[in-house]
């Protein structure tokens, strides 16, 4: 076998650390281009997190600038008015503990609804509104008494004989030139219909001299599918021991 030169193995060392070398050189390249990549995406992820604090700042300082709901009123102004029914309070119950003759009557002050349920009756308005191609304007609140014989769908009846409230969403109408926004529902038809004085809803107290029209009543019967008016508000007062 013929041995290898002196020439052949310094020329296959210098290969060798040639290569090696270059795949070190290599290798700390690739090395130094992740390093690159990986702080260039650092940047852009501070940048975007320094964005994403400013519109949160600038959302804060919106929501801190939201002007002020024109019907708001002073504790002291809700105090003066809600005093301000005491006396009427009272006469109603004079008349009504006089027809009774027992004194336990106590009128109610104050209603109570569930965030949550008051929620989800604007969604149920909105969506059935929205097929029967009705642009609902509002809210109308209805005063209104439970009869002697009124028992809750709960089974409770200390309400009987008290004040109470039903909701019905309201649309534009227009009467005698006047644009007014009236109550309505929607009938088994999925119809509109007005909660107007010809459906015995009149908007104003009535004349105690006229004659109760009751024509009005009897037509429809208790299970109306497609009814928007809500009662039965969670807790009507009184509440015991407040």
């Amino acid at each position: 076998m013929k041995k290898p030169t002196n020439g052949s193995t310094w020329y296959a060392l210098f290969l060798t650390l040639t290569t090696s070398v270059f795949f070190l050189h290599s290798c700390q390249q690739d090395s130094t281009i992740e390093t690159l990549e990986e702080e260039e995406y650092l940047r852009k992820i501070e940048t975007l997190e320094t964005k994403v604090k400013d519109l949160e700042g600038k959302l804060g300082q919106e929501k801190s600038n939201r002007s002020r709901p024109k019907n708001i009123i002073s504790f002291e102004q809700a105090q003066r008015i809600y005093k301000a029914y005491d006396d009427r309070a009272d006469l109603i119950s004079e008349v009504v503990n006089s027809v009774t003759n027992d004194g336990s009557f106590n009128p109610t002050r104050s209603m109570f609804y569930e965030i949550s349920e008051l929620r989800n009756y604007l969604s149920y308005v909105d969506e059935l509104s929205q097929k029967a191609d009705v642009k609902t304007t509002g809210l109308r609140f209805y005063f209104a008494l439970y009869p002697d014989t009124y028992v809750s769908s709960t089974g409770n009846d200390r309400n009987a004989r008290h004040q109470t409230i039903f909701i019905a969403p309201t649309l534009e109408k227009k009467y005698d030139n006047h644009v007014l926004h009236i109550g309505y529902t929607l009938n088994n038809d999925g119809k509109v219909e007005l909660l107007d004085k010809n459906n015995g809803f009149s908007h104003f107290r009535r004349n105690r001299s006229e004659a109760d029209d009751v024509s009005f009543l009897g037509r429809r019967n208790d299970n109306d599918k497609f009814s928007l008016i809500a009662n039965e508000l969670g807790a009507t007062p009184p509440e015991y021991g407040h």
